[in-house]
């Protein structure tokens, strides 16, 4: 994985504001309604915007992650964005990995009915269980990935062990994305990041006094990326 780098940072966001890749995705994102694996229509909600989805999609697109690491999947919006991305330059079976403990008692698996009737579940293996025992399972089975989304349970704790977690199993150079990072326990997970976990360099998308601007009012931030430059080698008196 490259290095993300302030050219880089530009090339980004130009690709994100003249990508027209994801037309067909943006309005699904914008639709009231999706239908379930029974064929069902049910209310569209919780899914990510199509502005943010997009977003996913270039990032996944510019950086080319062999492996997908997502928790949290609903509606399967996002993961529609991600697999679509990957499905561009890579076909291979178990390359992107999704959990979500409620993807047939609570969405209905609308999640991967999206991704059949999309043709993208090709990649995907969709793991029916908490990440708070996903992950380390995943990790014992020898399993890395290049690029982790994360957008499960929203309180604090749960945030923070899905970062740990989640971070054992990013190869260096991977990147972690946190959604819904200006609000919710997740900002305060944000916080302690940037303070302590020297080993992820969050990637700032505008200037410092933009960025500041935008960190203050709350009001653009839904996205936040971390890449790992290194592994936690923090000992006992680590904070």
């Amino acid at each position: 994985m490259q290095m993300f780098e302030k050219s880089l940072v530009k090339e980004f966001l130009l690709y994100w504001k003249n990508c027209r890749e994801t037309e067909d995705l943006d309005k699904i994102a914008q639709g009231k309604t999706t239908v379930t694996e029974d064929g069902n229509r049910v209310e569209l909600t919780w899914q990510i915007n199509f502005r943010y989805g997009r977003f996913l999609f270039v990032l996944v697109k510019m950086f080319e992650p062999s492996t997908i690491l997502e928790v949290g999947m609903a509606n399967g919006i996002s993961s529609a964005y991600l697999a679509k991305a990957q499905n561009t330059y890579l076909k291979e079976k178990n390359a992107h990995v999704i959990i979500d403990p409620f993807q047939s008692s609570q969405w209905f698996n609308a999640g991967t009915a999206l991704l059949k009737r999309l043709d993208l579940y090709e990649n995907v293996r969709f793991v029916e269980d908490y990440s708070l025992s996903a992950i380390p399972q995943l990790e014992k089975d020898g399993h890395r990935f290049d690029f982790a989304f994360i957008d499960g349970s929203h309180c604090l704790d749960h945030t923070l062990s899905d970062l740990v977690t989640a971070d054992r199993v990013l190869n260096i150079g991977g990147l972690i994305v946190f959604d819904d990072s200006a609000d919710f326990g997740v900002k305060y997970a944000v916080k302690y990041i940037d303070k302590y976990r020297y080993n992820l360099r969050r990637i700032r998308f505008d200037n410092n006094l933009v960025h500041a601007l935008r960190e203050m009012t709350n009001n653009r931030r839904r996205l936040t990326v971390y890449q790992k430059i290194a592994i936690d080698d923090r000992g006992a008196d680590g904070i």
